[in-house]
């Protein structure tokens, strides 16, 4: 049996009952949290005896059949940040354990998917997600620029993840990287004037802002966080936003 368990958004209190009841009755688990902020790794140690391996995001892809071939004789649990099913990789772990007549359970979770509707915007108005990277040498993609532009053609919201490979980065990093994009293309995607969102995720307090791009520069915002560009809003959204923003 492979069980792939959510452990939401921050810490090891945001696993549920069922994840830790799955996670006792396995025989061995694995923690991926290459794509996450989650901080519970050593409190986990709290809430169960299972002792837990911390796995590279290759572990569950090119090396994947490591973690199969344990699966064909035990109950292997894999630990996921967030909900198990929000990252790629871990529907083609499902695909490539059922290839294998490998029994799979999930156990779904909190995801910044549906935390991001405590802005006050409404998740089914929210169009493709981007993430924007932090800029190295050789790369600097515009993928970002290009989501937004998709996405405010046709009134949706964008949610920018914020790169987290290194340090969290910061609203105000992620947002300069968006105006240089902006001089690179000139399409008038990015604009200082505009009203955008930053959310906070992390411990403590959540946070919420809702003002000019520009203003936003000036910010020493809370991290982890994400920026949504807002498309077309519904009057009851931009009553919260403006209501919740600090």
């Amino acid at each position: 049996m492979l069980t792939l368990i959510g452990l939401g958004l921050i810490d090891e209190k945001d696993i549920s009952i069922r994840g830790l009841e799955a996670l006792e009755q396995s025989d061995e688990a694995f923690l991926e949290i290459y794509t996450s902020p989650w901080k519970g790794r050593r409190g986990l140690a709290d809430y169960t005896d299972i002792d837990i391996e911390t796995v590279s995001r290759s572990d569950l892809e090119e090396n994947v059949d490591r973690i199969l071939d344990l699966a064909e004789k035990k109950d292997i649990a894999v630990l996921i940040p967030g909900d198990p099913l929000v990252a790629t990789t871990h529907v083609e772990l499902l695909i490539q354990a059922k290839r294998r007549g490998i029994d799979t359970s999930i156990v779904h979770s909190s995801s910044i998917y549906s935390a991001v509707a405590e802005t006050g915007l409404q998740i089914y108005k929210f169009g493709k997600t981007t993430t924007i990277p932090t800029p190295q040498k050789n790369y600097r993609p515009e993928s970002p620029y290009e989501a937004i532009a998709e996405n405010k053609a046709m009134g949706l919201h964008t949610l920018a993840l914020l790169d987290i490979k290194e340090d969290a980065m910061k609203v105000k990093e992620g947002l300069e990287y968006l105006l240089e994009l902006e001089e690179r293309k000139g399409d008038g995607i990015i604009d200082k004037d505009e009203k955008v969102v930053a959310f906070s995720i992390g411990k403590g307090k959540k946070s919420i802002a809702y003002r000019r791009l520009g203003e936003m520069l000036e910010m020493d915002f809370p991290t982890p966080a994400v920026v949504v560009f807002p498309g077309k809003l519904h009057e009851k959204e931009e009553e919260a936003l403006e209501l919740l923003s600090i």
